[in-house]
């Protein structure tokens, strides 16, 4: 080794150990850390996801909507079985109908008057030379006074150019209504033929005055006015049929236009009346002369007219339930099958006289309560369910009922009458 390396090396001298020492001695002494004290052991519970939590909101706000939702879809039905009464009807029992009364209790008709033309033709048998007049209907009005009118068979009619035609039969003119300072006339149809014969009086349409009234207040007030065309008017070689042949066409034909006049009446029938076939009078020209034609097919035509009594619906059902319930306390109520019945006049009807007319009435019916369905809804709505045969007590036509509330759990009806539904049964 170097030598100047060993000069560089020096030896530790006591004081310079005992100097550590002491200083380590001067030192505090550290307290030795205590060991940790022996805790129990205690499983800590798994922390749950919070996304339960979000579904347990979600399921119980889509249950609060549903609930709030059926309250809005709320809704009762109710069905109702009406009271009835069969009714026995006894040919012994007549009713008397009062022409356009207004006396209380009373059953009330009212008169409809329907005119119809039927016609036909036929091939003729026979010709020879002939010269006939034209004939048709006319209307008469009396625009003159409130009383009745008459004119005597072949009063004359007279055309604006001088045509003159006659009636074929004498008639009374009704007299004229007043409402205020409007007048209606009265007027009847009447049949008519011509003075002159041939095709010369054959008319389409015209106005008539009476010359047997010229010249006094009822000139220009007792007028005529064409129904129909007058026609039939010829001259030359004429066919014809044998009489036989045009009276068998002729009931045929009356069949023909009484049923199609029915037909045409019980379209026309209004509100709150009835149209018994029954009660009808079907007039028609049934004494007709030998018809002719200048043409080989012979035209054979019919004019008849139609008398309805036309029953006032709510005044005949009253009278029926007073006959035929013995408690019958005035309630309302209907009958049904009441326009199917069949009423037989207990005598011969006159249009012309009639103010009253006695029938009896025969065929199966049923006498019905009638409940006010509006009405039941209204005392519903709002009351509870259990209070429901108690309620409908109120109604004395009711027989039976049955109720459904929507949502189900619902112990009560809708306040609002309008979600309450109510039928007959």
């Amino acid at each position: 080794m170097p030598k100047n390396m060993l000069e560089d090396i020096k030896p530790l001298s006591r004081k310079s150990g005992s100097s550590a020492s002491a200083a380590r001695a001067k030192e505090p002494r550290r307290r030795a850390d205590p060991l940790p004290r022996e805790l129990p052991f205690e499983p800590v519970p798994p922390v749950r996801s919070s996304r339960y939590g979000l579904w347990y909101i979600a399921v119980g706000l889509i249950v609060v909507f549903l609930f709030s939702l059926s309250y809005l879809f709320e809704h009762a039905s109710v069905t109702i079985e009406p009271k009835s009464s069969p009714i026995a009807f006894d040919t012994t029992d007549t009713f008397t109908a009062e022409k356009d009364t207004t006396n209380e209790g009373a059953v009330v008709f009212t008169v409809m008057n329907l005119s119809g033309d039927e016609s036909v033709k036929i091939p003729s048998t026979q010709s020879k030379e002939e010269s006939l007049p034209a004939k048709g209907r006319v209307l008469l009005y009396n625009e003159y006074s409130a009383a009745a009118y008459p004119l005597v068979k072949t009063t004359r009619l007279s055309t604006q150019d001088g045509k003159v035609y006659r009636l074929d039969t004498g008639v009374v003119v009704p007299g004229y209504k007043k409402s205020g300072t409007t007048i209606t006339p009265g007027s009847v149809e009447v049949s008519v033929t011509a003075d002159q014969k041939g095709e010369a009086s054959n008319l389409e349409n015209a106005d008539f005055t009476l010359p047997g009234l010229a010249g006094s207040p009822q000139a220009t007030k007792i007028y005529g006015r064409t129904k129909t065309a007058l026609s039939g008017g010829m001259s030359g070689t004429v066919y014809s049929i044998s009489q036989d042949v045009a009276n068998a066409a002729l009931g045929t034909l009356q069949a023909k236009l009484k049923s199609s006049l029915i037909s045409k009446a019980k379209v026309q029938v209004p509100d709150g009346y009835i149209f018994f076939d029954g009660a009808t009078v079907f007039d028609a020209d049934d004494a007709v002369q030998v018809p002719y034609s200048k043409e080989k097919d012979v035209s054979l035509a019919l004019h008849g007219t139609l008398t309805a009594y036309l029953i006032k619906e709510d005044t005949l059902v009253a009278a029926i339930a007073a006959k035929s319930i013995s408690q019958y306390g005035g309630e309302p109520v209907t009958i049904p099958q009441i326009a199917s019945l069949v009423a037989a006049p207990a005598g011969v009807l006159d249009p012309k006289k009639d103010t009253t007319f006695s029938f009896t009435l025969s065929g199966q019916a049923s006498i019905v309560w009638t409940v006010s369905l509006s009405d039941v809804a209204g005392l519903l709505a709002g009351k509870k369910k259990s209070d429901f045969p108690e309620l409908l007590r109120s109604f004395s036509g009711v027989e039976r009922a049955d109720v459904l509330i929507k949502p189900f759990w619902k112990g009560s009806f809708p306040k609002d009458a309008a979600r309450i539904s109510v039928e007959l049964e």
